[in-house]
């Protein structure tokens, strides 16, 4: 997928375009619901099928008090946009100045290339998209400011357990530990991507070596839990997801060893290697249980034998996991 940070010249590159208008927070379903327009519309014309997006988000610079912790860090928005099918992403840095374009300023600075003649440009959003000054552009004002030369599509929006998907309600699922319904609005597991650091070896000695996460995503279940999860590493992603379990939590049972904040401690079933300093991608398919202090690490070893065979029965992350 091809990354441009400016709307300059694009035009002229790729004269047939659809863009998919949007922050795409988690790529959920709703965001399907526009990509996949936006692939069709984009073979109906003949052209390319694109992104059109901001970072930061718009609430960093217009009220960053009010901006949301974010479902994806950039590159794994950017990885699941390109994943959906899409040709290229118009990645446009939200500024001051771009907070104080008019909807018409919007419109011709961004969109101004395709209202030439020979050249076709259409953007499909939901009802709830907004552009512009004060949010005051709706996405079928595109097509008056354009004089009728953009077109616009206005996507239905995807429902869940009688409410709209979303990003806001993604988040508070997976806060409040409902990572199903989560999974059931993203279409996949919440997933982070993170660093391991070499961590104090408590796990080795009980025979379930971690890797030790100290998380920076924004959004995570809640503290002081035991999950099911899927683990890729980025540097073998051939070897596809491999199960395990993780700890998210203060290490109760070793209070010598607890750290400062919550750690992610991840045990890989039958995984043999030295996992220091990788980046990983872990999903979180369900909770086993909470975390629990144990007088003694014997039937700490135990419940952790326990937590694994729970594992090595289950399905997995989509069919894939390797047990």
């Amino acid at each position: 997928m091809k990354i441009v940070k400016t709307s300059e010249g694009l035009a002229e590159d790729v004269p047939s375009i659809a863009f998919a208008a949007g922050f795409f927070d988690g790529v959920h379903l709703g965001h399907r619901g526009i990509l996949s327009a936006t692939l069709d519309r984009a073979r109906a014309i003949g052209g390319e099928a694109w992104a059109l997006t901001f970072e930061p988000h718009p609430l960093a610079i217009i009220a960053p008090e009010r901006r949301p912790k974010l479902l994806t860090s950039l590159d794994l928005r950017l990885e699941l946009l390109s994943a959906a099918g899409l040709d290229g992403c118009m990645l446009l840095p939200f500024t001051t100045e771009t907070a104080a374009l008019t909807p018409a300023q919007f419109v011709q600075k961004l969109l101004g290339g395709w209202m030439e003649r020979g050249r076709t440009c259409t953007v499909a959003s939901g009802d709830n998209w907004r552009f512009g000054g004060n949010r005051a552009g709706k996405l079928a004002d595109i097509e008056t400011l354009s004089g009728g030369d953009i077109s616009v599509v206005e996507v239905p929006i995807v429902m869940y357990g009688g409410s709209r998907v979303s990003s806001s309600r993604i988040r508070e699922a997976i806060c409040a530990g409902k990572l199903q319904d989560a999974a059931a609005m993203l279409g996949r597991p919440h997933m982070i991507r993170e660093r391991t650091a070499i961590g104090t070896g408590e796990g080795a000695k009980l025979g379930f070596a971690t890797a030790n996460i100290t998380p920076r995503a924004e959004v995570m279940p809640p503290v002081g839990g035991v999950y099911e999860v899927a683990v890729s590493r980025l540097s073998h992603k051939e070897d596809g997801w491999m199960k395990g379990v993780a700890n998210y939590g203060f290490r109760p049972t070793f209070p010598k060893a607890r750290p400062d904040v919550a750690l992610l401690e991840v045990h890989i079933l039958d995984f043999r290697g030295d996992l220091h300093g990788e980046a990983l991608d872990v999903v979180f398919i369900r909770k086993l249980r909470d975390e629990v202090k144990f007088k003694k690490p014997g039937e700490l070893i135990r419940q952790m034998k326990a937590d694994v065979q729970a594992v090595r029965e289950g399905v997995g992350f989509l069919g894939h996991s390797k047990s």
